[in-house]
C-alpha cells in the first residue's frame, strides 16, 4: 500500500470534530428539503399503493446518495461547502468498497430505521412482520446511537483525527488544498 500521499501531510491537514460537526451541520441544511419532499412523496406512495417498498426505496436512496457523494467526489455536500476531502491511503477518492465500509455504522443504523418506519404502517404482511421487530430494532438503534457517538468522539483523540469508521475504511478526513 502506498501511502507517501497521506504520510507528508501536516497534523493540521486532517480534519478535527468540530470542522466535521459544521460539515454534518450543512448537509443537514442543504439536504433537508430534499429529504422532506421525497420523505413526503415515498411515504404517500406507500400509503396509496399498500406497499412497503417505496419506503425501503426512500432510504436505500439516501444510502446511495451518501455512498456516491464520498466514492465520486470526496464528501458529503457539507464537506465540498467547507472544502474538506475523503480520501484513502493512496490519496485518491474513497473505493466502493472503502465507502461502503466508512458508512457500516450508518447503514445499520438506517436499516433499524427502516425496520421501525416500515412497521408503522400496516400495509402488507411484511409490515405486519416487521412490526415485531420494531421494539428490538428501537432498542438496537439506541445502542448504535451511543456507539457512533463514541465513533465520532475518536476525532478528537486520534493523532490523524480519525473516527473509528476512518480507520476501519482506511480513510482520512483532510483539508482538499492539502493534496
Amino acid at each position: 500500500m502506498n501511502n507517501y500521499k497521506v504520510e507528508r501531510l501536516e497534523q493540521e491537514d486532517f480534519i478535527g470534530f468540530w470542522k466535521r460537526v459544521l460539515a454534518t451541520i450543512l448537509d443537514l441544511l442543504v439536504i433537508l428539503i430534499p429529504a422532506v419532499i421525497v420523505y413526503m412523496l415515498f411515504n404517500s406512495l406507500a400509503v396509496s399503493l399498500h406497499s412497503e417498498i417505496p419506503i425501503i426505496l426512500e432510504y436505500i436512496i439516501f444510502i446511495v446518495f451518501d455512498i456516491f457523494m464520498i466514492v465520486r467526489f470526496g464528501g458529503s455536500p457539507g464537506k465540498l461547502i467547507l472544502k474538506i476531502k475523503i480520501i484513502n491511503d493512496q490519496g485518491s477518492y474513497p473505493t466502493l468498497k472503502e465507502a461502503l465500509v466508512r458508512n457500516i455504522f450508518r447503514i445499520i443504523s438506517t436499516i433499524f430505521s427502516m425496520i421501525v418506519g416500515v412497521s408503522l404502517y400496516d400495509l402488507t404482511a411484511i409490515s405486519t412482520n416487521l412490526a415485531l421487530w420494531a421494539p428490538l430494532a428501537n432498542d438496537l438503534s439506541k445502542i448504535l446511537g451511543f456507539i457512533m457517538l463514541v465513533d465520532y468522539l475518536f476525532v478528537a483523540f486520534t493523532p490523524r483525527k480519525r473516527a473509528l469508521h476512518d480507520m476501519m475504511a482506511g480513510t482520512y478526513v483532510i483539508d482538499k488544498s492539502a493534496i
